[in-house]
């Protein structure tokens, strides 16, 4: 702080954020949210980046806390600004992403009754917070240190073992910015640097007893498979990559998990949702014992899989205490940090050998690859396979790859290969929802502090199109590659496709824009590539340049609905040995 006696509630607020560990603000310009936006602005060790609209600075916000495991803080004035927050809160809520939201708001006089941009903004995300607070307007009768614990027990909230969005919202009254709106403050709190109230981490974790039944079970079973859907941190990922290597199971690891596209691989069994039809099939892969670590995963046909194959043991190992069992299945449920559980039953575990179940899933993976390498190379098209398995190839190391929802991230999780060293992958799969994602995008490059690659479709372009504004002043490069088959060409997979007096008009919804002019408006550098090797080398050129491009791949529906179930086709026979006559 450049003058700590002289300091206003939101001073204060602002300083004991940052005390905290938390200086990274998302501002939406506004008036009412004027002593907040001022208290950031003059405090040298706040950092802020400036959001056209609410929505985007949310799900910004919701992106930089998603590449770095820390809150941003947004600052919104008052009215349906702070109703814009809305999507990007239940994406936060939804995965437990961090989040502090401080909205400006009117005096209790200017509520209900008329008054201008006043609405009811006490509790107006509902269910979706973690917890919620309200701070009166500045009076002298109220200590500052109602305020410091009011924050401080904010951040405790977000940051717990059920982290999520929190709301503290903020009564100001006129005159906003004023010399008598200077409050008193403790002489011990003005000469220290730590916060009011220091809040310690929980430590979640799993007692002996549950790892040692966890490790009888494992050293029982010939039928294991590990699933592992999404990891917190870097931490978490060294504990399951060592965990992977002394089980030697089938292993399923999601987009979100961070080590789908590294060194450590995975026996791919994301292709048999024909096979699901074929008793024989099952019979020979159903596991006895499932263990998942993490998030939820990608594939809707991981959850029908075990609809159908439920298996003696399935143990979900997750840091936050919400239900994730869609099927109802689940046979124990631990609540632990994941990285804390890896390593301790990776010590409790001897050596396993792989087996005969893990050589059919092998055997069955590779010949599922071989499917895909020939017929992705054989299309001479530039075709949507393509593009999502070859980003995985050539997007560079120690880099991080952000993948949009719909056919996006289906098509990386299915066809991306693996072999990227320090590949840092981000995505929105708490509520799965295609708005914000280049908001979400220009956060995570932020927090990552490092080139960020976006893989996202036309409408999710079309969703988000201000948010070019925040790709442009990325002080971090971002390369977005969108493809655009004009329309929402994931409806072609769903039942709605056979409807066709329907389909089109209302689900597809096909368009003809493209996004040249965009890009130009907001000076932005743009690239519309025409074949495979036109991709390749265009992509790696706006990578060397160091400058924030849009790479549009124009692609035809119709051709990669046909690809993309041919190569379905020829995985189920080759791979599987299911015989499509049955």
């Amino acid at each position: 702080m450049s003058d700590l006696k002289k300091m206003t509630w939101s001073d204060i607020i602002v300083e004991e954020l940052i005390r905290n560990g938390i200086s990274y603000f998302c501002i939406s310009p506004g008036s009412r949210s004027t002593p907040l936006t001022v208290a950031v602005a003059r405090n040298d060790n706040a950092e802020s980046v400036i959001c056209h609209d609410e929505r985007g600075s949310a799900f910004h916000a919701l992106g930089y806390a998603r590449a770095t495991g820390k809150t941003a803080v947004i600052i919104t004035t008052s009215g349906t600004a702070v109703a814009n927050l809305y999507p990007a809160v239940i994406e936060a809520a939804s995965d437990n992403i961090p989040m502090l939201i401080l909205s400006a708001d009117r005096p209790p006089e200017l509520l209900d009754c008329g008054a201008n941009q006043a609405i009811q903004q006490s509790h107006i995300f509902g269910q979706y917070t973690r917890w919620f607070s309200e701070l009166p307007c500045q009076t002298p009768e109220i200590k500052s240190e109602f305020v410091l614990s009011t924050i401080d027990q904010a951040i405790s909230r977000t940051n717990g073992t059920h982290s999520g969005p929190v709301h503290v919202n903020c009564m100001f009254r006129e005159p906003l910015l004023s010399d008598d709106n200077y409050c008193s403050i403790s002489d011990s709190w003005l000469s220290s640097t730590l916060p009011h109230t220091v809040y310690t981490d929980p430590v979640i974790t799993c007692s002996d007893s549950d790892i040692a039944a966890l490790a009888t079970i494992a050293e029982s079973t010939s039928r294991g498979m590990l699933f592992v859907g999404k990891l917190e941190n870097e931490s978490e990922r060294v504990a399951v990559r060592k965990l992977i290597a002394k089980l030697n199971w089938p292993v399923y690891a999601d987009l979100s998990s961070g080590i789908r596209l590294d060194e450590v691989g995975t026996t791919v069994f994301r292709y048999f949702d024909q096979a699901l039809f074929s008793q024989d099939f099952n019979d020979k892969v159903k596991p006895d014992v499932v263990i998942h670590l993490g998030g939820r995963v990608t594939s809707k046909r991981v959850p029908l899989f075990f609809e159908q194959n439920r298996p003696t043991h399935f143990i979900l190992i997750k840091s936050s205490p919400e239900r994730s069992d869609s099927i109802h299945g689940l046979t124990m449920r631990i609540q632990s940090d994941v990285g804390d559980f890896g390593l301790k039953l990776d010590c409790a575990l001897p050596q396993l050998n792989k087996g005969d179940f893990y050589s059919l899933w092998q055997s069955m993976a590779d010949q599922a690859v071989k499917v895909i390498e020939n017929t992705i190379s054989n299309h001479q098209s530039l075709s949507e396979p393509f593009v999502a398995r070859t980003l995985t190839e050539i997007v560079p190391e120690n880099s991080s790859l952000f993948v949009s929802n719909s056919m996006s991230i289906r098509d990386v999780d299915i066809y991306g290969n693996k072999g990227r060293h320090g590949i840092l992958v981000g995505t929105n799969r708490g509520a799965s929802g295609i708005d914000g994602i280049m908001a979400t995008a220009s956060g995570f490059a932020a927090g990552s502090a490092q080139l960020t690659t976006l893989l996202i479709g036309d409408v999710a372009f079309l969703h988000d199109m201000n948010s070019l504004a925040l790709i442009k002043q990325s002080i971090q490069p971002i390369v977005v590659v969108v493809v655009n088959n004009s329309g929402g060409g994931i409806f072609h997979f769903l039942p709605i496709s056979k409807e066709t007096d329907v389909f089109n008009k209302y689900f597809t919804t096909p368009h003809d824009y493209t996004f040249r002019g965009a890009c130009d408006t907001f000076g932005l550098n743009y690239e519309n590539p025409e074949s495979k090797l036109d991709f390749i080398s265009t992509y790696e050129t706006a990578v060397k340049s160091g400058v924030s491009t849009v790479i549009e791949v124009t692609t035809d529906s119709d051709e990669n609905l046909i690809l993309r179930r041919d190569m379905k086709k020829k995985i189920m026979v080759e791979a599987f040995a299911y015989n499509y006559d049955n």
